[in-house]
């Protein structure tokens, strides 16, 4: 049984430390592995990892159901379940205590099922650091951290949030969603977004037997440019003209999973590799994963060496410290 679970292993949501020394995932059995990173690479010996320490060095039982989003700041690892926001301490990870500091509930309204929370980002201009959380009930929050207010909920979606992204001026904020929009929030305005995008409505774009979903969005650091994709074509848009103009495109895949890193942009989706692609959309290196299908990338620049973690429909995280290659993999245990 426990070897059939593992097979079943999907990791959908991963995290790294604020030290750069422990990446946290999270997969389909409410778990949440913690991997430690300090002896990944040996430079002096020039050697990988040991077989054992490819594993957790904790496990928690983070939810009931699904660990969906994760997220992280100096002081928590903040995980995303059905209806459920936990904040777990870093420094009580380390230790291996395994109870949340605290939660944030999702409003249940009329729901008579908890939603799911598909995505979480975190706004850390203005005064006050905030937590935003989008997924099964078509409506975005936003909670201050520090005392747990929900500050926000944006609504307009009429089908569930795939995901939610903040600028780096915490301005703006996007949301994709099973209704086939995108749209642009203005984070001091709350009320109606002042954009909405449908990329299917687009001739070049429009793949109707993939449907018009849209499973990922992100914002670059200047708000100059927006990556999206799903059953549409990925592609990059100008942001001040709200026009796509660069396709993204590796064969017939969907993506779930788009990121800028300096003057790349970084997809995975339906297919086994990660691609890092040109702001001109050419192909700069193209990674082979564990994984069938990926649903979470994790980024570190604070680790002895940087480092990229893809996660997916395999209980393997595939680990890239030079971000054009496959170094090697984690493994999350079955139990």
């Amino acid at each position: 049984m426990d070897a059939l679970k593992q097979h079943y292993t999907i990791v959908f949501s991963q995290a790294f430390s604020p030290c750069g020394k422990y990446l946290a995932a999270g997969n389909n059995y409410g778990k949440i592995g913690v991997f430690s990173l300090s002896g990944f690479l040996n430079e002096e010996e020039n050697s990988y990892p040991k077989h054992e320490s490819k594993f957790p060095v904790c496990t928690l039982q983070a939810h009931d159901d699904s660990v969906y989003a994760m997220t992280s700041n100096d002081k928590f690892l903040i995980s995303g379940g059905n209806g459920v926001i936990h904040g777990w301490r870093w420094a009580d990870v380390k230790s291996k205590e395994t109870k949340p500091a605290w939660s944030l509930s999702i409003p249940q309204g009329e729901n008579l099922t908890m939603p799911e929370v598909n995505s979480l980002c975190l706004s850390t201009k203005g005064e006050r650091p905030a937590v935003y959380a989008g997924g099964g009930d078509n409506k975005v929050y936003c909670w201050d951290l520090e005392s747990g207010t929900l500050l926000m909920t944006l609504e307009g979606h009429t089908d569930y949030i795939h995901c939610v992204t903040v600028s780096s001026t915490s301005v703006k904020c996007a949301s994709a969603s099973e209704d086939g929009s995108v749209r642009i929030w203005d984070t001091r305005k709350p009320g109606e977004a002042v954009h909405k995008l449908e990329p299917h409505k687009h001739e070049d774009l429009h793949r109707p037997r993939y449907g018009k979903w849209v499973g990922c969005v992100a914002l670059d650091n200047q708000d100059d440019w927006m990556v999206c994709g799903g059953g549409p074509r990925c592609y990059l848009w100008h942001m001040r003209s709200l026009s796509p103009v660069t396709p993204l495109v590796a064969g017939e895949e969907t993506a779930t999973v788009a990121t800028f890193y300096d003057d790349t942009i970084i997809t995975a989706g339906s297919r086994p590799f990660v691609y890092h692609w040109s702001f001109v959309g050419e192909i700069k290196a193209e990674v082979p994963t564990s994984a069938s299908s990926i649903y979470s990338i994790a980024i570190s620049e604070d680790s002895p060496q940087k480092m990229l973690s893809a996660g997916g429909t395999s209980y393997k995280l595939d680990i890239c410290t030079n971000f054009m290659y496959r170094d090697f993999s984690l493994f999350f245990p079955s139990s």
